[in-house]
């Protein structure tokens, strides 16, 4: 597994939060790029600034946020999803050398230019130039479907007027010298977007990932889906600790339980694709906001199948609201196209999203849990093997999906 092909393909997901505004970190990422070269960036500092300026937002998760960031260029809390992403990024060691730039993309250059102790010259430089760039992504953002071409002479205009102290005097230089270039405004389509940045995504230094890398990455997004709301916080991680321990209990192979893992992890990447306001409504759904709660299956296979060697976590992650009477969605599948492992996280999301306070409903005590699987183990809509071994072994799993969040708390 490559990072830089895992990487390229979850920052789509990042995207996912802007909800109708899907391409934001791919449009910052275009553009950096093209600055940087402007700059005689090259080599490996390109491909640090290109893996900066998709992650810039890492630490955004709900649309509440994204959409503040964008539409306010002075919202208050602007340097709060900065530190967010620095913490994340810190966290993980093949990542750690982004945080800094993550850390500092909103920091004024008068600012950022007297820092010296933890942030370099080339950190500085591309801090400003996301910084930038991602001001003029949220201009364009300001007029909908405009083509970005025709609003060109209004984004240099802006600049031009903007306090000179915000960005660094060579950057801005540098912008402008990109933005001469139609190809420049072109490749922001969402249809070339991709396009321009596959070369990026190839480019740079190969990593391969170890079994412990990959499941770390898995958790760093994870952590991202859960924040997106306060009710399901540690929710998959939950999910990934019974999922595992179901797997073992079942016989599986130590390397389809890391896989397991990552896809229990990530089943619910897709949610990032929800509204904050459906996630958190404290009543039922209408039939409308069903079916857009009911997407995140199919946005979490649409995501994950894109990484190699990803088809069967792809497919096990999705089939999480899948039944075996074939009434479960995204696909329709049954009880004869059901994979062993999507039918070991269904039980474990259930379990573990009972457990839970939800905003229409308190956390469920054990026994009640217990009473509603058996129930849907009786209506072939979970596995009814998988759910004897929950009731037999119900304290322990109930340790795996709850009290392990809470000490971690």
């Amino acid at each position: 597994m490559d990072l830089r092909e895992l990487i390229y393909v979850l920052s789509g997901v990042l995207d996912f939060v802007g909800v109708t505004d899907v391409h934001h970190g791919k449009r910052v990422a275009h553009m950096a790029v093209a600055t940087g070269r402007a700059l005689g960036v090259t080599g490996e500092r390109q491909a640090t600034l290109f893996e900066a300026a998709l992650l810039h937002d890492i630490g955004v998760s709900t649309t509440r946020e994204h959409d503040r960031l964008i539409a306010e260029p002075g919202y208050p809390d602007m340097r709060r999803h900065c530190r967010r992403g620095e913490a994340i990024l810190s966290r993980f060691g093949p990542l750690a050398h982004l945080a800094p730039i993550v850390a500092q993309h909103h920091t004024p250059w008068f600012q950022l230019r007297t820092i010296n102790d933890t942030v370099t010259d080339d950190m500085r430089q591309a801090a400003s130039v996301i910084h930038l760039v991602d001001r003029v992504d949220a201009q364009l953002a300001g007029h909908g479907a405009a083509d970005p071409l025709a609003l060109r002479r209004h984004v240099l205009d802006r600049l031009a007027q903007t306090d000179a102290r915000l960005f660094a005097p060579d950057v801005v230089a540098a912008f402008r010298t990109a933005a001469a270039s139609d190809a420049l405004w072109f490749g922001l389509d969402p249809d070339a977007l991709p396009v321009a940045l596959a070369p990026l995504a190839r480019g740079g230094q190969y990593h391969t990932l170890s079994a412990a890398e990959l499941i770390d990455v898995a958790t760093l997004f994870a952590g991202i889906v859960d924040a997106k709301s306060p009710f399901t916080a540690e929710h998959s991680a939950g999910v990934a600790r019974l999922s595992v321990c179901l797997g073992q209990w079942v016989g599986l192979d130590p390397e389809q339980i890391t896989l397991l893992e990552v896809a229990a992890l990530l089943h619910d990447i897709g949610k990032l694709r929800v509204p904050d306001h459906i996630l958190d409504k404290p009543g039922p759904l209408t039939r409308a906001e069903r079916a857009v709660m009911n997407r995140h299956a199919y946005y979490t296979h649409h995501i994950l199948a894109q990484i190699t060697g990803f088809e069967s976590v792809a497919l096990w992650a999705a089939c999480h609201h899948e039944a075996l009477d074939g009434s479960g969605y995204p696909f329709r599948k049954d009880a004869t196209t059901l994979p062993l492992e999507a039918r070991i996280i269904a039980v474990a999301d259930v379990f573990q999203a009972l457990a839970q306070t939800r905003p229409y409903r308190p956390a469920l005590g054990l026994p009640q849990i217990m009473e509603i699987l058996e129930q849907m183990a009786a209506r072939r809509i979970l596995d009814g093997d998988l759910v004897a071994l929950v009731a037999a072994n119900r304290v322990e799993c109930w340790h795996r999906a709850v009290e392990a969040a809470a000490v971690a708390a």
